[in-house]
């Protein structure tokens, strides 16, 4: 830790949060303006995320460590050989919103400056594609219209396929806390499942899955009827409004067909509209569930449709919002790190591809759009693509259909990875693999959700031969250049020198509609650039006059068709994202009281759902498409409606062995913006019927010879469950046991026995390790059972602990206070109010994250007091 106070921000979500580093700890940063020293569950943890398992420290390749030089060499002249025998095309860049804005420049500079290729993607590809393609064809330009102020003075805010509480959780309590200032701001939630988020609002619009389309166009509708659209501002400042009227005047997005399509009832729809045209200040937050969908982009315009149909944009309290998921998702954005961008928010046409030539002074630019994340992993499995270069990011995770993907790269030629660990799933496909410096090694801009930039600095001294991944990608494009006999467009010494000249770079949108521009800072000093406060560009409402980003200067109406292609006979998989984890558990899954919320790999469906297939809570079930299963655990979740499943994407690597959900999601993409449609698509699932389950605490377990395997960190610890086809009998339990415990203690208990394994210390017999296998699923609180390995065997209070056979929602993971605990404080009258749970538990009082799932339970406890009056 840094001895001196540091300012950095979060490395998670992209709310953006400011954090303040010293040799005490990590909290938030109170005059960050994005959070004010808020942090959320995964931000509380940031000093325990450091302390990874493993760290790669040099490079390797084909697993012998090699030096800097040899391995800029290695890079250079493989891209310099594909491109003399196969051309520019052949070769790739995958990166991440993990990167920083000065990784993101100098990796974008590389491929399609000096390279000539623009097959340089990024994983928010997967995450706001579909929201960048919906803000260009509507504004001219991908900018995010308001800002977080503008929830402190909205009257009706609408959050529409996104967990907020969950995903974005200090966001959320910022809506919570204006709630509480103004008890007539009311709060819309569209979502198929009832979330923790929704559970908070005034209204729940629980509409079928991709029905975002049809509701929206119904508003549109609705305000046309009703006579509730600003025909001025429709005048003055856009075009295309008569095309789509066409549209959503069909008898589809009349209010009766509507509730049909839709599974809500008329009364609702008509609430939720009149909420909407009776509030002259509303903002629609959207999310992943709005952007990962085949027509992820027409849902984006769809919403932006009726702000601008209703004026509702550009002024305090008003406009739609793209929420985004990484840190730096924005940052990439605005460098030009998607396939489909040139640079700056430039795109392909004639006059930008001579502005950035000339800038960067080539002649080798790139001069059409290269491959989107899907298809550029398509042309890696056909042979097409030859050197593929992956930093920050683990997409034979994350991608969909990763089968297909980690198949792929097996045939690459050359396959790059720059990461912080060799245990993350991409290093094992690594030909050469780089160790690049995480959080807290690393420094440079980021760009949060409202347009902010944050300076994200350096408070850890890099070990072995760590280095910053723009450095890695410079010294690769030097030799590179080299090689090429062109200009050496990579001398840079510092992220500062880099931040000037991207800085710089953007004076060539000054005498263009284009509103991004950093020019102000291409002279920055190193000094400005140290003491860098967060500043965000553009005003706060960038479209306050009017005038839009088209040459024109109006925005577009995108005539956006509902989608009808549901069957009601299959069933429906949605993806997310967990509270305490984040993407694929590189940085979190070591966390213990993180990894306690969710502690193995689940699906949830309703318990009319769970009947209808015969299975209950702990069985395991199988989910598969086409030739592809995973095996994972049933659990219940009455929020989902019939034949909805929903399952966490971060399951991956050692704690999910297989279990991972985009095993099973295809590579269906929306057209226009080339992004997965990981929210919705149809699967199968039935029971499977092991003949044994069980759970294994110890330090080590070793055997993969399961149909089932799935480890959870716990403190000191590790706990694995495992499930078999075959019975696992009592003979069996020593050659289970890895953990060298001297001996071990057989017990039957209900339904199966109990293995100990102990080392002997005078008369107490230490426990080592537990392994409990039964014929049913296993369900004890693992938090407790792991809390008696280290300790004297006591029998009495083993058995008591294995024969409850039940376990309870941890709800704060803060301070491991679980639902039950939360119940006998209420029902003993030990607590009567959230105040009260608060003081006596402490559940709430640190980052706030659980509080939504607190207030729930007490207000349902004082509920049904007053009943029983």
């Amino acid at each position: 830790m840094a001895k001196e106070k540091t300012k950095t921000a979060c490395p998670y979500c992209g709310v953006g949060c400011g954090v303040e580093v010293d040799q005490l700890g990590i909290v938030g940063d109170k005059q960050h303006p994005a959070n004010h020293g808020s942090l959320c569950v995964k931000g509380s943890a940031l000093a325990e995320s450091l302390a990874m398992p493993s760290r790669l420290l040099y490079p390797k390749f084909q697993g012998k460590e090699i030096d800097w030089p040899q391995a800029t060499n290695i890079i250079a002249k493989a891209y310099h050989d594909t491109i003399n025998e196969h051309g520019p095309d052949a070769t790739a860049m995958y990166v991440s919103g993990q990167l920083l804005t000065e990784d993101y420049y100098v990796a974008n500079k590389f491929m399609k400056a000096l390279v000539g290729s623009a097959n340089i993607d990024t994983n928010s590809r997967l995450c706001m594609s579909s929201a960048v393609v919906a803000h260009n064809r509507a504004f001219g330009e991908d900018v995010v219209p308001v800002n977080y102020e503008d929830i402190d003075h909205a009257e009706l805010i609408i959050i529409c396929g996104a967990n907020t509480a969950w995903t974005h959780p200090v966001l959320f309590r910022r809506i919570q806390q204006a709630r509480e200032r103004n008890p007539a701001l009311k709060m819309v939630v569209i979502d198929p499942r009832e979330t923790v988020t929704a559970q908070q609002a005034d209204l729940h619009l629980a509409i079928n899955n991709d029905g975002d389309i049809a509701l929206f166009n119904g508003l549109l509708r609705y305000c046309l009827d009703m006579g509730f659209v600003d025909e001025s501002y429709i005048d003055k400042h856009t075009l295309g409004l008569a095309e789509l009227a066409k549209e959503v005047f069909l008898e589809q997005y009349s209010i009766s067909q509507l509730s049909d399509t839709l599974a809500v009832s008329q009364e609702q729809l008509v609430t939720f509209y009149r909420w909407f045209t009776n509030s002259k200040r509303a903002v629609t937050l959207f999310c992943q569930g709005v952007n990962q969908s085949q027509q992820g982009a027409d849902k984006g315009n769809a919403i932006i449709n009726v702000h601008l149909a209703t004026g509702k944009i550009g002024y305090k309290g008003a406009g739609p919002f793209s929420i985004t998921g990484q840190p730096n998702a924005m940052g990439g954005r605005e460098v030009g790190g998607l396939a489909n961008q040139l640079a700056v928010h430039r795109g392909f046409d004639d006059e930008s591809i001579a502005l950035v030539s000339d800038f960067w002074q080539t002649s080798n630019l790139a001069r059409k759009p290269g491959l989107k994340a899907v298809d550029m992993f398509e042309a890696v499995a056909s042979g097409k693509i030859k050197v593929i270069w992956i930093m920050a990011t683990n997409p034979v995770v994350s991608m969909p259909d990763n089968h297909y993907v980690k198949q792929a790269l097996k045939k690459c030629p050359l396959v790059i990875v720059s990461d912080v660990t060799a245990d993350a799933d991409i290093a094992k496909y690594a030909d050469l693999l780089l160790p690049a410096a995480g959080w807290g090694e690393k420094q440079g801009m980021v760009t949060n959700s409202e347009r902010i930039l944050t300076r994200q600095r350096k408070f850890i001294d890099a070990k072995g031969a760590i280095k910053p991944d723009w450095q890695i990608i410079a010294e690769a494009g030097e030799k590179l250049s080299e090689l090429k006999n062109v200009t050496n467009g990579f001398a840079f010494n510092s992220e500062a020198d880099v931040f000037r000249e991207y800085a710089a770079m953007t004076a060539i949108n000054e005498q263009s509609s284009l509103l991004f521009n950093l020019s102000q800072y291409a002279n920055i000093t190193n000094e400005e650039y140290h003491n860098w406060q967060p500043t965000r560009w553009g005003e706060e409402h960038p479209y306050a006059n009017g005038v839009f980003s088209h040459r024109d200067g109006k925005a577009r109406f995108i005539v956006t068709k509902a989608s009808t292609d549901h069957s009601s006979s299959e069933w429906w998989l949605n993806s997310g994202r967990q509270r305490d984890q984040w993407h694929t558990m590189t940085r979190t899954g070591h966390i213990s009281h993180l990894a306690a919320t969710e502690p193995e790999p689940m699906v949830y469906l309703n318990s009319r759902s769970a009947a209808f297939l015969d299975i209950s809570a702990g069985d395991l079930v199988t989910l598969s498409k086409d030739q592809h299963r995973i095996h994972v655990k049933a659990s219940i979740d009455d929020g989902l409606s019939n034949k909805q499943l929903y399952m966490s994407m971060h399951w991956a690597g050692h704690y999910a062995m297989g279990s991972e959900v985009n095993s099973v999601l295809s590579r269906r993409v929306d057209p226009f913006s080339g992004q997965p449609a990981f929210k919705s698509q149809s699967v199968h699932i039935e029971p499977t019927k092991p003949k044994t389950y069980g759970i294994y605490v110890g330090e080590r377990f070793e055997h993969d010879d399961f149909i089932y395997r799935s480890f959870q960190t716990e403190q000191r610890v590790g706990i694995w469950r495992f499930a078999s086809l075959l019975s696992v009998e009592k003979r069996q339990a020593r050659e289970l046991d890895t953990t060298g415990a001297q001996r071990q203690v057989l017990l039957d208990v209900a339904g199966g026995w109990v293995a100990v394994g102990y080392d002997e210390a005078g008369e107490d017999k230490i426990v080592r390790s537990l392994l409990l296998v039964s014929q049913r699923p296993v369900c004890v609180d693992s938090a407790q059972l792991s809390a008696q390995v280290g300790k004297p065997l006591t029998f009495s209070a083993l058995l008591n602990l294995v024969s409850e056979q039940q376990s309870s929602e941890l709800i704060c993971s803060c301070f491991r206070v679980n639902e039950k605990q939360i119940q006998t404080a209420l029902e003993t009258g030990q607590c009567s109010n959230l105040s009260q749970v608060k003081s006596k538990l402490k559940c709430g009082t640190n980052c706030g994250s659980c509080l939504p799932q607190v207030e729930r339970i007490v207000t349902q406890r004082q509920s049904i007091a007053i009943v029983n009056k």
